[in-house]
């Protein structure tokens, strides 16, 4: 595909890939060529896009640097999670339920609005809500959810031993709901085996 840059990992448990490639024929191509179905012929045996649309940000100017080129790599995981060897046991197609933009919007804006009304704020009895920030801090500082709460890591991998600390303190409650969110959702779906297998969340 002409012009295609970026960085793209491969492991078993998934593909992790940032394009960036110029508008026109040459994005045409890529779509399809990562949308294809199981009967049309395609580099890949199944339809990227099935279950989770492509994520297409700003369009910018040709002489704006992006990628310098084109990366493919294997690795062992799509993204450094420091569990070591216990990875291995977890199922991560069992991470909990994933929610799209309205039904997000849809269970936590009651919530939300509610803990953001002034008369509110500062109520007892209002509804406790987990939301879970599990970006690292930098990312949390530039702007987070109402009512979230950032797990404050510097590196990914800090992120299960925080979890048991609040689970152990009953800062989380495995009994209740709990909303995950980071940036692109490889995130949201370790943490959310990780909790649901390990620590018993529904």
């Amino acid at each position: 595909i002409p012009g295609l840059r970026g960085t793209v990992y491969v492991a078993k448990e998934g593909i992790n890939a940032q394009f960036s490639v110029p508008i026109g024929d040459p994005l045409k191509v890529l779509l399809e060529t990562f949308g294809k179905k199981e009967n049309e012929s395609g580099c890949l045996p199944f339809d990227t896009f099935e279950e989770n649309p492509p994520n297409i940000g700003n369009v910018v100017e040709s002489d704006i640097p992006t990628f310098d080129r084109l990366i493919v790599r294997a690795r062992d995981c799509i993204l450094r999670d420091g569990i070591g060897e216990e990875a291995s046991t977890f199922d991560w197609s069992d991470a909990g339920d994933e929610l799209n933009p309205e039904e997000w919007h849809a269970q936590l804006s009651p919530i939300l609005l509610d803990k953001s009304s002034e008369c509110n704020i500062n109520a007892t009895n209002e509804k406790k809500i987990q939301l879970l920030d599990c970006r690292n801090n930098y990312e949390s500082d530039q702007g987070t959810f109402l009512s979230s709460t950032p797990l404050n890591t510097q590196t990914f991998s800090e992120t299960w031993s925080i979890l048991d600390s609040q689970v152990k303190s009953r800062d989380l409650d495995p009994s209740e709901p709990v909303y995950i969110f980071c940036t692109g959702g490889i995130r949201c779906v370790k943490v959310g085996a990780y909790l649901k297998q390990k620590l018993g969340f529904e």
